[in-house]
């Protein structure tokens, strides 16, 4: 079934894009660490794995995942999720249309992410499920598409759709609020997930800043 829009977790990690190099060693940790500390929304975002190694690596999160309530995603592979049985994909903003993904695809939940104003409203109006919206704050994972939107941006996005928004880059536990105060559904982020043996801890930190 899908999932009700309105009981979106509200803390959303994406993973590192280096199972192909670490040999589907952090995303497994992570999603082990997430059974015992759900629910969240989970991204695996591996664009060097091909789609055999991901729709295995799918297959082996799901399970840990569905444990915690948690909810898989897979980026951009619709065709990867739904064989997995994953719950949703998540598309970037240069994907093709939404609105075709959703005709091929009903049962999936799906996500986009947007870097402008103009493009969330276009991808809510294609019929998103929510969006990623930033960089918010300065990352250097982020640097590529241009200088940190703000705050202000992020709340014209918030106020611009009727989706759930997650606000993405240079996210931490003490900024989530101020993403909250500002119309955001969530966060975002992947670099403060990366270290598995604390992730718990970490998770409960950002929780601390969300609302339940």
């Amino acid at each position: 079934m899908k999932a009700q829009i309105q009981h979106l977790p509200r803390l959303f990690i994406v993973s590192s894009g280096r199972e192909h190099i670490d040999a589907w060693g952090l995303a497994m940790q992570q999603a082990t660490a997430i059974s015992k500390s759900g629910p969240v929304m989970f991204q695996l975002r591996e664009k060097g794995l091909e789609a055999a190694q991901l729709y295995n690596i799918a297959c082996r999160l799901r399970p840990l995942l569905d444990t915690s309530g948690s909810l898989l995603l897979v980026n951009e592979r619709a065709d990867v999720a739904l064989a997995s049985g994953a719950r949703g994909v998540h598309l970037p903003e240069s994907s093709c249309p939404a609105s075709s993904i959703r005709k091929a695809f009903p049962g999936l939940l799906a996500g986009q992410s947007v870097h402008r104003i103009g493009a969330a409203v276009d991808a809510w109006k294609s019929g998103v499920d929510y969006l990623l919206f930033g960089p918010v704050f300065a990352t250097p994972s982020k640097e590529r598409f241009g200088p940190p939107q703000g705050l202000e941006e992020l709340e014209k996005v918030c106020r611009s759709v009727s989706i759930p928004v997650f606000a993405v880059g240079g996210i931490t536990p003490e900024k989530s609020f101020a993403c909250i105060e500002k119309g955001a559904w969530g966060i975002a982020a992947m670099t403060p997930f990366l270290d598995a043996g604390s992730l718990p801890a970490t998770i409960d930190k950002f929780r601390c800043y969300l609302p339940s």
